[in-house]
């Protein structure tokens, strides 16, 4: 009896682990539909451009963005988002298109994983790519300071927009 109920204890803990350490971060495949998205709630996209046997990017994704997701504190401000590379499905782009994760990323001048790009609904390009980790608290620093220079960028072609 004593093994059963250890054996059910070590089942529970396994699974409660593998489910808090399940990432927050959505895989994108359609870009076209976020796009839509961002333009009915006027946000901007943060998207990491990883590899699947890229170590940092696993850091980078359990350390600082699922942390972000989770927090809710970048709701209203941007949707984070990830995109596998190296991967063999194809996705949509902005456009519709159907096109590769590695032509989709060589269009940002992203090669190296991981990479950070800001998209804004159209896909185009709004900050310079943010590309590797050194330490998560310096990265993290960073990541909000570009995030701001970033929401106020896109705030600034809004108001110019509509002023015009």
């Amino acid at each position: 009896m004593k093994f059963f109920i250890s054996s059910f204890i070590l089942m529970l803990s396994v699974n409660t682990y593998s489910s808090e350490n399940s990432s927050a971060l959505i895989e994108e495949s359609d870009f076209q539909a976020l796009g839509e998205l961002m333009k009915e709630k006027s946000l901007g996209l943060v998207l990491m451009l990883h590899a699947e046997h890229c170590p940092y990017c696993a850091l980078m994704e359990d350390e600082i963005l699922s942390p972000m997701v989770i927090s809710g504190e970048y709701d209203n401000r941007i949707v984070l988002r990830k995109l596998q590379i190296d991967e063999a499905r194809d996705i949509k782009n902005f456009t519709g298109m159907i096109v590769e994760p590695s032509d989709f990323s060589n269009k940002y001048n992203a090669t190296l994983t991981p990479t950070i790009v800001f998209l804004d609904s159209n896909g185009k390009q709004q900050n310079a790519n943010m590309i590797g980790i050194n330490t998560v608290e310096l990265f993290s620093a960073y990541l909000d300071i570009e995030i701001d220079n970033f929401v106020s960028n896109l705030k600034n072609q809004k108001t110019k927009v509509v002023t015009k």
